[in-house]
């Protein structure tokens, strides 16, 4: 840390109450409530790590790794932050490789992050979801525009206009929830 942030860190631990760690760490009070508060935290801290729950300092290169591919698979940064519970900026300063150290902790909560949190707009293969159109159209005798309007198109005349590359992840379970509908669950 430079000087200059150590001497916010000091002037912001002196306005805190006694009885906080904040307090005695800044200040070095010595009185029994700012004692106590430092004890309890070590102790915590102890357990934790005696527990398995250890909170160093790691490199972010894995944590990047898996925003990385799970971006691939339509899930975006902020997804992730949203289901790790781990700070936007945190979680896009680790992707773009700025941050290099993350706390294990952090390291964790992101690796436990899979493709389930990924969001009703992100884009993912059209490939299943052109399987099921296809055997709705051939095994239960949709017409392409009845397929629209079943899918909730509100156009006059509908037509099917779903990207055989990549669709959203919303248009996905639209089409995999009318298949099982008419299909009793034979995927």
């Amino acid at each position: 840390m430079t000087e200059r942030n150590l001497r916010y860190v000091k002037e912001a631990g002196a306005r805190k109450p006694h009885g906080t760690r904040a307090r005695q760490r800044a200040t070095g009070c010595d009185c029994l409530p700012c004692r106590a508060a430092a004890s309890r935290y070590e102790t915590q801290r102890v357990r934790a790590r005696r527990e398995g729950d250890w909170n160093g300092i790691v490199k972010a290169a894995k944590a990047r790794q898996h925003i990385l591919a799970l971006s691939r698979k339509g899930v975006g940064y902020k997804q992730v932050a949203a289901a790790s519970g781990v700070a936007r900026t945190i979680v896009f300063e680790i992707r773009r490789g700025k941050r290099k150290n993350c706390r294990a902790r952090t390291e964790r909560l992101i690796l436990a992050v899979d493709t389930s949190c990924r969001g009703d707009m992100a884009l993912i293969d059209a490939a299943p979801t052109w399987r099921l159109i296809g055997l709705l159209l051939r095994d239960h005798y949709f017409a392409k525009s009845q397929l629209a309007k079943a899918l909730g198109s509100r156009a006059r005349e509908p037509s099917l206009q779903i990207n055989r590359e990549k669709v959203t992840a919303r248009t996905a379970l639209r089409v995999r929830l009318l298949f099982e509908k008419f299909d009793e669950g034979r995927l």
